[in-house]
């Protein structure tokens, strides 16, 4: 019985561990990554004719598409021997030349960022510390000559965004945002329709900065910049005794750089979200349960408990969330105070 035991708690661990860190793939991405957007120092800094704009948009696309590739690999690293390793390809990547370098310096910002999750995620690994190999250059357009032309980096901006309109049952302003973004290479990261008077419909999505602000400028909205907020209503109560709710507030902070993402609304509040308000908010909870005395503990009874949150940018409101989801959480125990 016990080796049959260890054999499944074996497959388990083999299953949930099926990433396997590949230096020579992600060193191939940084070399992609560089070549992609070879010219767009050079032509963003002439500013010249529309060739050259079609030619920068181009290139910055082709960048786009290598960094997705390079997200992609870093978004699943989640052990200290993976992060090791990452870090050692990009150090010996930047020992190339200036350029490898510059283009390191823009790596290691997304490697951090996946450390900081990481750190803060129940799975956490233990003091994971990246130090820095990369070299940003102050002027990227002078690491060029006409040889290296398509060998410079530079590191072009996307940010995130969410906007929101109302529509007609025609979905006419739907289908031209959405035609928008596809032309522009935009990424819808979440979209919600609300429905009240007329049809809301809110997307959160990124791309390249001058493509974003010519976006808001049309349709208003707001940058996202890890400052997303959400509000978290839990039901509780019976036929005989009613139902209850309250209504929870939910910011970003400066000790926490990954509160206000989206992500972490998902996997923190969503994932367990009385444990979160428990540890946080145990006043206000308690008034939605009753004391109980469970083998010689006691605990928060919260009976045929509900959960919906809503997650919108830093000035919007539950009628314009870009995220909502609702969950029966039947009956909840939390360690009362």
């Amino acid at each position: 019985m016990l080796r049959k035991t260890a054999l499944i708690l074996f497959f388990i661990l083999v299953s949930l561990s099926a990433f396997a860190f590949e230096q020579a793939d992600f060193t191939n991405c940084l070399g992609d990554y560089a070549e992609s957007i070879s010219q767009a120092a050079y032509l963003a800094s002439e500013r010249a004719g529309s060739a050259e704009k079609q030619a920068f948009e181009s290139a910055a696309d082709r960048a786009d598409k290598a960094e997705k590739r390079i997200r992609d690999i870093i978004s699943n690293i989640e052990t200290p021997q993976d992060f090791e390793s990452a870090q050692n390809t990009l150090a010996t990547f930047a020992t190339g030349s200036d350029l490898n370098a510059h283009t390191v310096a823009t790596v290691e910002k997304l490697l951090h960022q996946r450390a900081g999750f990481v750190s803060g995620s129940a799975a956490a690994a233990p003091e994971i510390n990246l130090s820095y190999s990369g070299r940003a250059a102050e002027k990227p357009e002078l690491l060029m000559n006409k040889r290296q032309r398509r060998l410079v980096m530079i590191e072009i901006p996307i940010v995130e965004a969410v906007i929101s309109f109302t529509d007609t049952d025609k979905n006419r302003r739907i289908d031209n945002i959405k035609n928008i973004f596809s032309r522009h290479s935009c990424r819808i990261l979440s979209e919600n329709s609300v429905k009240n008077d007329a049809q809301t419909q809110v997307y959160y999505f990124s791309g390249r900065k001058f493509v974003v602000d010519a976006i808001l400028g049309q349709f208003g909205g707001d940058l996202v910049q890890n400052d997303m907020k959400a509000v978290v209503r839990i039901t509780s109560g019976g036929f005989w005794s009613g139902k209850k709710s309250v209504d929870f507030n939910i910011s970003p902070n400066a000790n926490n750089g990954v509160m206000g993402e989206l992500s972490w609304y998902k996997s923190v509040i969503e994932k367990d979200p009385t444990r979160y308000l428990a540890e946080n908010n145990y006043k206000e909870l308690a008034t939605l349960g009753t004391i109980e005395t469970i083998a010689g503990e006691k605990k928060l009874q919260l009976k045929n408990a509900t959960a919906e949150i809503w997650v919108m940018s830093k000035n919007g409101s539950q009628r314009n969330a870009v995220y909502f989801n609702k969950a029966e959480l039947g009956d909840v125990y939390v360690d009362a105070r």
